[in-house]
Order: C-alpha cells, then structure tokens, then sequence
C-alpha cells in the first residue's frame, strides 16, 4: 500500500508538472543608445539572452526573428522606449507573458556594459531588473554573462538541456553533425531552407581563360591552375527571407543603413542586398554557433571553380552558358531589378545566379593581380582595402557577369547590388 502511495503520488507530480505553463518571453533588439556597440555584438547579447532565458526551467525565450515569423510583423521595437499598448499588442500576437529588453553600451575595446528588464505582458510593468553589468565581447564569456543575467531576471535555475538530437556547444548553441561528403543537403536552421551543392574537390585554370574571349581586365591575365578541396556552396544567393530568419533585419532596414534611395526588388525569395562584407560574414558566422557546422564566404578560387562547374567544367564564358541571357539577370534583361533566385538557368553543378542578378563577396582581400605561388586552395592577399566581389548584377554590363571577372568593394560597402551566397566546410 505505501508503495502504490508513493507512486501515486509520483505520477500526481509528474501530471502537476506538465500542466504548468511555460512562460514565454519575447527578446526585443538590443538598445544601443550611445550609437558605439558593434552590431554583430548587438546580434550576440540578444542570442545569448534567448537561449539563457530558455535554459531556466519553466520559461522559453524566443527573439525577434521567432516572433516575426509567427506574426508577420516586420518591425518591432529598436529604441527600448514600448508603450504598455505595445506591450499587450505584442503578448497577444505571440502568446508572450513577458517582454525582455537589454541595453548595451561600449565600455572598452573588450568589454561592454549590459543591463535588462522584464516586462509583464498583462499589466504593461518591470516584472525584474539588472543594474548595468560589464561582460566581455568574448561569445563564450558572453553567453555566460547573460546566463547570469537571465538567472536574476527570472530567478531560476540553469539545467542544461539535452536530447538524443541535440548538445551544448559552447558558443551556448545547438550542434548538428557534419553533412555527408558527395551528397547535397538543405540547412534547416531557423527554418532557412538553404539548400547546398556539393562540390568535389579538383584543379582549374583560374583567370582569364580563352573563352573569356577580349573581355578580360588586367586583374585576370595572370592565368594559373589552381587546386581547391572540395566543399559545399549554396545553390542560391541568400534571399532577403533567408537573412532576416538568421541576422534579424529587413531589406529596408538595411537600405537605411545604406543610405540607400531604392530597392530593386523586394520579397522572401530575392536576394538579399545592401549588405557589407563584415555584415555577411556575420551571418556566416551566426549560422556557424547556430549549427555548430562551419559557414563561411567562399574564396576567390572557390566561387570561380563552383561558377565554371567545377569537375564538370563546361569551359562556358558565364556560370552556365556562353548565352549570357539564358542564365544571367543583368543591365539588358533586368528592368533595372533583382529578381527571385533560381529563376534562370542552372550550371552544370545545379547552381543559380552566379552569373547576374547581385554581385557576390568572396572573402579574400582584393589584389590586381594573382600571386603566381599560391595555387593550392589560395586565399588571396593577407591583407588589403577592398574585399573580393564576383559574378556581376542586374545592373552590370555583360562582361562583368563572366566567370573570370573580378572586382574589389570597400569591406563596408552596401550597394542595391551587393550579395553573397555562403559556403560550408566539411
């Protein structure tokens, strides 16, 4: 009799347990109010303080991509100052309780000051507060400076949580196991969809080669055979949806970092636009701690070989064809627009766009010339003032399409022209 008591009582637990409701909070941007703290690192406290808030027993946090894909709202909150109106709106959008907004300020080259409140959804007041605290930009030091933070928000505990499917990395993220090597893949990490092409690793000649026909400019005369290993490269240039899902801006937004006066072309599947090379190495690298996989830009040599079709080098002038309309969105064909990814023909590889529609940035520093040793995986200059940019746009001539052709963009330039597809490492 004591024994089926105590079992009773035990499973009465286990059912009280699971009726609790979580409590969900809803992560706001991060608040820079001096104007000095770097976005990537704006990007981080709001990442860590979601996951932190998730790992306390009885509470979810969800930020504001989550939120925007549940309720299609584009725009919320960048200033900190939220009405209590706002505030209910936002709870009965997204089924939150509570809101979370953090402040940030720089402090020194290392370290930035962080403070956070919790808001109730129901009455529109400070649930909890932190006084101004000193973190390191450190990600590790970081994640767990918001761990703490998160624990006096909330006053809970910090188990780690783990499944059969997924660890604890320590950037604070979930882990995934590598692809397969030979096979393509499709990224599932917040709800991307990025598909990716494997490339198998070979040699090419890399420059101005002869069906490249007169067009060629000085930078590419310097024709070398180059070996690259293999890797995975995405089948399409990131879209504006893809962007937003990972980093957390709209395509307006960034225009208006930009200073940017239109946008050509607008919708979940165009490509993304108005993005700095520092801007898409961090969605590179946040889709790296997300997945616990390697993200990356491609190399100079790497986009070139994947444009020319890799082993299957079909010795065409644009990345699929020596037609450059059958495969390239560009000044003659675009009615001066982007236009959706994938909408023409494919190279040899499956791979879309390499050719037109936005120029792509590759991650080696630009130089006039090839450096006639380095032909095993290259990776350009060790330093410079321009980046790479490749594959030409909807409004470049025909000749900057072609699979040779190369350009240098400041690193913090954002152009209605510049992309980026990204590359994965096995």
């Amino acid at each position: 009799m004591k024994k089926l008591l105590i079992l009773l009582l035990s499973a009465l637990s286990m059912i009280a347990y699971a009726q609790t409701p979580v409590k969900k909070v809803a992560i706001l941007e991060t608040v820079d109010k001096m104007g000095n703290v770097p976005y990537g690192v704006l990007l981080q406290v709001r990442s860590s303080l979601t996951y932190a808030i998730s790992s306390n027993a009885g509470y979810e946090g969800y930020d504001r991509v989550d939120m925007s894909a549940i309720t299609g709202e584009q725009n919320f909150q960048r200033t900190g100052m939220v009405s209590d109106e706002q505030i209910k709106r936002l709870g009965e959008m997204t089924g939150a309780a509570y809101v979370l907004i953090a402040e940030a300020a720089l402090y020194d080259d290392q370290n930035i000051i962080i403070a956070a409140k919790i808001l109730d959804v129901e009455t529109g007041g400070v649930m909890s507060s932190t006084p101004p605290a000193v973190a390191p930009k450190d990600p590790m030091k970081m994640a767990e400076a918001c761990i703490k933070c998160s624990q006096t928000l909330v006053g809970g505990k910090m188990p780690m949580r783990t499944t059969t499917t997924t660890t604890y990395s320590q950037t604070g993220y979930a882990s995934q196991p590598a692809p397969a090597a030979n096979q393509d893949f499709t990224e599932t990490a917040w709800g991307v969809n990025m598909k990716m092409i494997w490339v198998e690793g070979g040699d090419f000649l890399m420059g101005c080669t002869s069906e490249q026909g007169g067009d060629c400019s000085s930078d590419e005369q310097n024709v070398r055979r180059v070996t690259v290993d293999g890797f995975y490269i995405g089948m399409l240039e990131v879209t504006q949806s893809q962007w937003e899902k990972v980093v957390g801006t709209s395509i307006y937004q960034q225009k208006s970092k930009a200073g940017g006066s239109s946008t050509p072309g607008v919708g979940p599947d165009y490509p993304m636009y108005y993005v700095s090379w520092d801007e898409a190495m961090e969605f590179c690298r946040l889709l790296s701690n997300k997945t616990g996989r390697t993200y990356t830009l491609p190399t100079e040599a790497q986009w070139e070989y994947a444009a020319r079709g890799g082993n299957n080098n079909e010795g065409a002038k644009y990345a699929g064809s020596n037609m450059i309309d059958a495969v390239a969105w560009y000044t003659d064909n675009s009615g001066s627009s982007t236009h959706i990814v994938g909408s023409k023909r494919a190279n040899a590889l499956g791979i879309y766009d390499m050719s037109g529609n936005v120029w792509e940035w590759c991650k080696d520093w630009y130089a006039n010339s090839y450096v006639s040793y380095d032909t095993n995986n290259p990776v350009g200059p060790s330093s410079g003032s321009y980046r790479v940019s490749r594959g030409g746009s909807w409004c470049s001539s025909a000749s900057c399409c072609r699979v040779a052709d190369r350009y240098g963009n400041s690193p913090g330039d954002r152009g209605s022209y510049l992309g980026f597809r990204v590359v994965l490492l096995p």
